[in-house]
C-alpha cells in the first residue's frame, strides 16, 4: 500500500469510531426529543473527529464530515421510520441526498492526496492564530460546519416522520435542484481534476473549461443549489419555516465566506490572470 491507500484506510477507520461515538451518544439521549438526539449525535461525532484532527495534527481530518453526516442521517431515518415503506417522495429525497453524499465523499477522497496535506484555510488559521488556534480550530472549523450541516437537514425530519406531502410541486422542484447542483459539482470537480493533472504546467495558469468557463465558483454553485433544494424538499412536508434557515446559512457561508477566501487566494498567488479572469467570468451564476 502507498502512503495515500494507507492514509484512507486510516481516515475510514477514524470514521468508523466517529460513527460509534455518535450511535452511543444517539442511545444514551434516548429520553430526549429526536430532534434533540440527532443534534447530541452529530456534536459528539465532531468531538470525536476534533480529537483526531489534534491527535493527526491535521484539521482537514474534518473534510470528509461535510459529506459523511448526511448519509448517516438518511441512514437513521431508514431505521426509525419504516424505510421499507417509504412513499417515492421520500424514496426520492434519500436517493438524491445520497448522491450527493457518495459523489462528493468519493471526490474528496480522489483529491486528498494524504496527511502531509491540510486545506490552505486551515493553514492560514494556523498562522494568523497561533497560540489560539485550537479554539478557532473546534469552534469554526468544525462546531460550525457541523451545525450548519444539522440545521440544514433538520427539515427533512418532516418528510420521514410525518410523510405527509403537502405540496407536490414544490417536493419535485426542490428534489430537481439538489439534484442539478450534484451534477454541477460532479462537471466541475471532474474538469478540476483534469486541470491539475494537466501537462506543463504554468503557475500563472487558470481553469477556463467546460463550467468553469461560465461561474468562477461552479462548485459553490452546486453545493447551495443542493442544500437550497433540501429545504424545498422539507418545507413540502410541512417543515417550519426555521428549518429553512440552514441552507440560508449555507449560502451566507458560501458568498461570505469561501468564496472571498478563495478569491483571496488566487489573488495572492495568480493576480494578473486571475484579475483578467475576474473580469470576464461571472462570480457565481453562470450568467
Amino acid at each position: 500500500m502507498n502512503k495515500k491507500q494507507i492514509a484512507l484506510l486510516e481516515i475510514t477507520v477514524i470514521y468508523f469510531i466517529v460513527a460509534v461515538g455518535g450511535y452511543s451518544a444517539f442511545q444514551y439521549f434516548k429520553e430526549k426529543p429526536l430532534v434533540l438526539r440527532m443534534l447530541y449525535a452529530d456534536l459528539a461525532m465532531t468531538v470525536v473527529t476534533y480529537m483526531f484532527s489534534v491527535i493527526k495534527k491535521n484539521s482537514s481530518v474534518y473534510d470528509a464530515y461535510w459529506s459523511v453526516i448526511p448519509f448517516y442521517f438518511i441512514l437513521q431515518y431508514f431505521y426509525l421510520f419504516d424505510g421499507a415503506d417509504w412513499s417515492a417522495p421520500q424514496w426520492i429525497c434519500a436517493i438524491v441526498v445520497s448522491l450527493w453524499s457518495w459523489r462528493l465523499t468519493l471526490s474528496w477522497a480522489r483529491g486528498w492526496s494524504g496527511w502531509e496535506h491540510e486545506d490552505f484555510r486551515y493553514v492560514s488559521f494556523r498562522h494568523q492564530f497561533k497560540a489560539f488556534f485550537q479554539p478557532i480550530n473546534f469552534l469554526a472549523i468544525h462546531l460550525y460546519p457541523t451545525l450548519i450541516v444539522f440545521a440544514s437537514m433538520w427539515g427533512l425530519q418532516w418528510v420521514y416522520e410525518a410523510g405527509i406531502l403537502e405540496i407536490g410541486w414544490l417536493f419535485y422542484l426542490g428534489a430537481a435542484t439538489a439534484f442539478v447542483g450534484t451534477i454541477f459539482e460532479y462537471l466541475a470537480d471532474n474538469e478540476l481534476a483534469k486541470f491539475r493533472l494537466r501537462p506543463n504546467k504554468k503557475k500563472d495558469d487558470i481553469l477556463r473549461t467546460g463550467i468553469w468557463a461560465k461561474s468562477r465558483n461552479p462548485n459553490y454553485l452546486g453545493e447551495m443549489m443542493f442544500w437550497f433544494g433540501v429545504a424545498m424538499m422539507g418545507t413540502a412536508y410541512a417543515a417550519p419555516w426555521y428549518t429553512v434557515l440552514g441552507s440560508v446559512g449555507m449560502w451566507m457561508m458560501f458568498m461570505f465566506a469561501s468564496i472571498p477566501l478563495k478569491d483571496k487566494q488566487m489573488m495572492k498567488n495568480r493576480p494578473e490572470s486571475f484579475q483578467k479572469y475576474k473580469k470576464e467570468v461571472a462570480r457565481v451564476l453562470p450568467f
